[in-house]
């Protein structure tokens, strides 16, 4: 049986332990309203820039193609012709810490699924949060080459994170011919819950993200091909900045919840040591009674 100090020793260390999880609790609190009110700002423009490029769509594949037969540089974000089928793109955007549920476990398990899936083909990995990092780092498979990452950017993430990860992708996109670049990370649904996605970010899929209107004519000034070059990068930067608040959002609200649980599950098993101690306690009084009775009753016997 423990003795009344080793029970005492491991009340005092839950209870101090309760208290970090509390404080970590009240930290992602106080900073998720930031996230969000900044995840909010940065949707409507990021949209925009997709209806802005969708608009183009139909006027960029009906550019002539170069005499040269190679594939022009716009349509490659909607065609991606001239690619290299065995060769591939992951984003993969993971927290820098634990203590945050199931949050890294699922976007991990959804990378090994992938990479698993296509383990015949060189896989370029573009890892943002240590977690992803250092998970793919240990896989060692000759076809899949970490190219970018970037770790201890939550959760304090700006508009030039977003520009450093748009330029690496495109840069990897356009010199090794990648067939497509696949992205994987946690969006933010509520404060109780997130939503794991799975997309393809290039070649561009946007079919569905606006409603074209054929009867509509557009000028271009100067023209629709450097339009589309001077719009495709902000889009690309746009929308990774918008993934970048929504996985940090993600990543605060389950660190506040994992936090919450975890202080109410050390507060119950702190009850249930008290509850042991005073049974302790009790046992160990009971027991001195006993024997200052025994002795009496021996001496007057």
């Amino acid at each position: 049986m423990e003795s009344l100090r080793d029970i005492r020793q491991n009340i005092k260390a839950i209870r101090s332990t309760q208290q970090i999880m509390q404080t970590m609790k009240m930290i992602s609190s106080a900073r998720i309203r930031k996230a969000q009110q900044t995840m909010d700002n940065a949707r409507p423009f990021a949209k925009k820039m997709l209806d802005m490029v969708a608009d183009l769509k139909q006027e960029v594949l009906a550019l002539p193609e170069p005499q040269d037969g190679t594939e022009s540089w716009a349509s490659r974000f909607f065609v991606n012709k001239t690619a290299d089928a065995g060769k591939i793109g992951l984003v993969v955007i993971t927290g820098d810490k634990g203590l945050a549920g199931s949050f890294n476990a699922v976007i991990l398990r959804a990378a090994v699924a992938f990479l698993k899936e296509n383990q015949d083909k060189e896989i370029a990995v573009f890892c943002i949060g240590k977690k992803g990092r250092d998970f793919i780092g240990r896989l060692k498979h000759k076809n899949i080459k970490i190219v970018y990452d970037s770790v201890g950017i939550f959760p304090k993430i700006t508009y030039a994170h977003a520009e450093l990860l748009g330029e690496a992708v495109m840069k990897e996109f356009f010199h090794n011919k990648l067939a497509s670049v696949t992205l994987i990370y946690n969006d933010f649904k509520s404060m109780g819950s997130q939503r794991l996605v799975q997309q393809e970010l290039l070649p561009f899929s946007l079919d569905q993200e606006v409603k074209q209107n054929d009867e509509t004519e557009f000028l271009f000034e100067p023209n629709v091909s450097e339009i589309f070059r001077l719009l495709v990068p902000r889009l690309i930067k746009a929308n990774m900045y918008r993934i970048l608040l929504e996985s940090q959002a993600a990543n605060l609200a389950a660190t506040m919840n994992a936090m919450d649980a975890a202080s109410k599950n050390a507060s119950d098993l702190a009850d249930a040591l008290g509850v042991k101690l005073n049974k302790v306690r009790q046992a160990g009084i009971t027991n001195e009674i006993l024997d200052i009775v025994n002795g009496a009753n021996a001496l007057n016997g």
